[in-house]
C-alpha cells in the first residue's frame, strides 16, 4: 500500500484520522453532559461541525482514489475511472505547454549551451574525463560490432560507396582548391624544401652518375676530361637547382611558383577533358577495389587499430586520451574564441532541434498518453498519492478544524440572535 510506502503520509493520515476521532469523542461527551454541564453546548456546535467537515472532506478525498466504504456512489473513484481521459489531457497540455517549439528553442537561447559547453570542454580535466569516458566505451564498441559481423557490413557498404566516386572529378576538385588563392604555395612550399635536401644529401651521387654518362670515357685522356666537366656541370647544376627550390619555398613571388600554377592549371584541364585518363583512372579504382589482397589489408588494419587502442588505453598513462583531449580542449579553444561561430553551431543546432520538435511532437504527446493508458488503476493511484497524498490528507485536517470553528461561529450567531 502506499502509506507503507510514504512514511509521512502514513502519519499524516493517521493525524487526520485521530483529529476526526476527537472530534467525535468531543462530539459524545458534550451531548451526554450538556444538561450538567449548559456551557458544553459550544463544544458540541465545535464538535459536531468539525465532525461534520472532516467527514465531508475525507468523502471527497477517497472519492478521487476509490470508492468510498466500497460503495459504487455516483461520481466516485474519478481517477481510476477517468485514467485515459486524464492521461490525454495531461498529454495535450505538456505538449501545448511545455514541449512547444517556440518555447524549447527559446531556452535554449537563453542557455548559450554551444558557448558554455565550449568553456568546459577547454578546462583540461575536463577534456581528459571526456576523452576517457569515450575511448573506453570505444573497444565495447568495437566488440559489438565483431560479435555482429557489422564491421564486414561496414566494410561492404564503404567498398560500394567507393565504387561510386570518380576519380578524375575528384582530382580535378583537389586542383582547383589547391589553385584558389594559391592555396599550392602553402602546401608545397614544405616539398620544395624537403627536395632541396634530397638533392644536397644525393649530390656525390648525382655527380658520379653525370660522370658515368659523359662521352669518351673509355679514351684514356679524354674521357677524364669528358668526365670531369661532366661531373663540374652536375654539381653547378645541383646547387643552382637546390638554391631555386630554397628560394622559391621562401618568396611567394619567385618565377617557379607560376611555372607551377600554369602546370597545375594544365593538370586539371587534362583531369576535366581527357576521356582516356578518366578511363585509366576508373579502371584503376576497380582493380584495386576488386583485390582480394585489400579485403584482407581491411581486416589486418582493423585488428591492428583494435589491439593498439586496447593496449594503450590499458596502460598507466594512455597515449590515446591525451591525444584526443587535446583535440577536445582546441576544439572548445576555437568556440569560445570565435563567437561567431558558436553562433553558427548553435543556429544549426536549434534549427535541427525546432525541426523535430515540430515533426514528432504529436509523437510526444502519444508516448505521454499511452504511457500513463498502459498504467493500471492502482499504479496511477499510488503514483499520485506519493506525489499529493500528504497535501490532500492536510485538507481533511483543515476541513476538521474549519469546520469545527464555522460550527461554533454560527452558534454564536444564534445565541446572541436568539437567545433562549
Amino acid at each position: 500500500m502506499t502509506s507503507t510506502k510514504n512514511p509521512r503520509l502514513k502519519r499524516i493520515r493517521l493525524a487526520a484520522g485521530g483529529i476526526l476521532a476527537i472530534m467525535a469523542g468531543l462530539y459524545i461527551f458534550s451531548r451526554s453532559y450538556e444538561n450538567q454541564w449548559p456551557w458544553l453546548v459550544w463544544l458540541k456546535a465545535f464538535s459536531e461541525a468539525g465532525m461534520v467537515g472532516g467527514l465531508a472532506d475525507w468523502f471527497a478525498v477517497t472519492a478521487l482514489f476509490r470508492y468510498p466504504l466500497g460503495l459504487p456512489i455516483p461520481h466516485t473513484a474519478v481517477i481510476p475511472r477517468e485514467k485515459d481521459r486524464i492521461g490525454s489531457a495531461l498529454a495535450q497540455f505538456v505538449r501545448g505547454n511545455f514541449l512547444t517549439s517556440s518555447l524549447i528553442c527559446k531556452q535554449a537561447r537563453e542557455l548559450q549551451l554551444i558557448q558554455r559547453t565550449a568553456t568546459w570542454l577547454t578546462k583540461e580535466k575536463q577534456a581528459n574525463k571526456l576523452a576517457g569516458q569515450a575511448l573506453h566505451m570505444f573497444p565495447t564498441a568495437l566488440d559489438a560490432l565483431e560479435k555482429n559481423g557489422t564491421h564486414t557490413l561496414i566494410t561492404s557498404k564503404l567498398t560500394e560507396q567507393l565504387r561510386t566516386l570518380e576519380p578524375h572529378s575528384i582530382s580535378s576538385k583537389l586542383v582547383t582548391w589547391m589553385l584558389t588563392e594559391n592555396k599550392y604555395r602553402e602546401l608545397l612550399a614544405p616539398l620544395l624544401t624537403q627536395l632541396a635536401s634530397v638533392l644536397a644529401y644525393n649530390k656525390e651521387k648525382i655527380e658520379s652518375a653525370a660522370g658515368d654518362k659523359a662521352p669518351m670515357t673509355k679514351v684514356p685522356l679524354l674521357g677524364r676530361l669528358s668526365r670531369a666537366i661532366a661531373e663540374d656541370f652536375s654539381e653547378r647544376a645541383t646547387d643552382s637547382m637546390e638554391a631555386k627550390l630554397i628560394l622559391a619555398s621562401k618568396d611567394d613571388t619567385d618565377p617557379l611558383w607560376d611555372t607551377i600554377h600554369h602546370q597545375l592549371v594544365r593538370v586539371r584541364e587534362h583531369f576535366d577533358t581527357n576521356t582516356d585518363l578518366k578511363l585509366q583512372l576508373e579502371s584503376i579504382r576497380d582493380q584495386w577495389l576488386e583485390n582480394p589482397e585489400n579485403g584482407e589489408l581491411t581486416e589486418r588494419i582493423w585488428t591492428k587499430i583494435r589491439n593498439s587502442l586496447t593496449q594503450d588505453l590499458s596502460s598507466k598513462q594512455p597515449k590515446t586520451i591525451a591525444h584526443l583531449a587535446a583535440v577536445i580542449i582546441a576544439a572548445g579553444s576555437s568556440i569560445e574564441k570565435n563567437p561567431e561561430l558558436a553562433h553558427k553551431i548553435e543556429h544549426i543546432l536549434i534549427d535541427g532541434l525546432e525541426q523535430i520538435l515540430e515533426k514528432h511532437g504529436d509523437h510526444l504527446e502519444t508516448m505521454i498518453r499511452e504511457t500513463i493508458e498502459e498504467w493500471d488503476a492502482q499504479t496511477l493511484i499510488e503514483k499520485l498519492e506519493q506525489q499529493v497524498g500528504p497535501d490532500l490528507q492536510f485538507i481533511r485536517i483543515n476541513g476538521t478544524i474549519i469546520g469545527g470553528l464555522v460550527g461554533i461561529t454560527l452558534h454564536a450567531i444564534a445565541y446572541f440572535i436568539w437567545p433562549s
